[in-house]
């Protein structure tokens, strides 16, 4: 699938997702300020935060070259604002040709239910559009946080395994699990009750 036709027009309650650029440095600097999880996240902490995010604003801009999918910016539609990205790297696990999914919210915007509603949104248009079967993720051992919010959305923890120096959980969901969990009318309805920003 074009990687266009995975994200325009995308959109939730209070939120849209566009394409990450070299303009979004500024503002997503802001991810690595005063964020207690950076050390979950297998990265270089020895850079400064400008080199981090400029580095990883430009491994996105690749992917989509390649038509490999990659994160993409979560836009608060209040404000237009960045707030968070998401997306999506094309990948095999155990053979199978899948995709793996990963999240990151500004710590400003924690807790305000952001993250899932985004996920969600996401989540619905891959298994929709027919993406692939099963949608995998890994998280570091230690984040409790991340656990509980992948275990809300469905997945189930598949292996345990040493990756970069540090132990992660890899997770996975299948379609047939979203349906049976959620049913594709649970975004409307999730949507529909998503708590307002305070």
């Amino acid at each position: 699938m074009n990687l266009n036709k995975y994200y325009e027009d995308l959109s939730s309650q209070r939120l849209s997702f566009r394409k990450l650029t070299c303009q979004d440095i500024n503002s997503w600097i802001e991810f690595y300020e005063n964020n207690p999880n950076l050390k979950y996240l297998g990265i270089d902490l020895n850079r400064t935060h400008s080199e981090m995010v400029t580095a990883w604003i430009e491994t996105q801009i690749e992917r989509y070259e390649k038509n490999n999918f990659g994160q993409l910016g979560i836009i608060l539609q209040e404000t237009k604002e960045l707030v968070g990205t998401i997306g999506f790297i094309i990948n095999k696990y155990c053979k199978e040709r899948t995709i793996e999914k990963a999240t990151a919210i500004k710590p400003t915007y924690w807790r305000k239910g952001i993250g899932k509603e985004a996920s969600i949104t996401l989540i619905n248009a891959a298994f929709e559009n027919n993406l692939a079967k099963k949608i995998i993720g890994h998280r570091h051992i230690d984040n409790q946080s991340s656990q509980k919010f992948t275990y809300d959305l469905g997945f189930k923890d598949i292996r345990v395994l040493k990756e970069d120096r540090r132990t992660v959980v890899k997770y996975q969901l299948s379609k047939n699990r979203w349906k049976e969990k959620h049913g594709f009318y649970y975004l409307t309805s999730l949507l529909t009750s998503a708590k307002k920003l305070t």
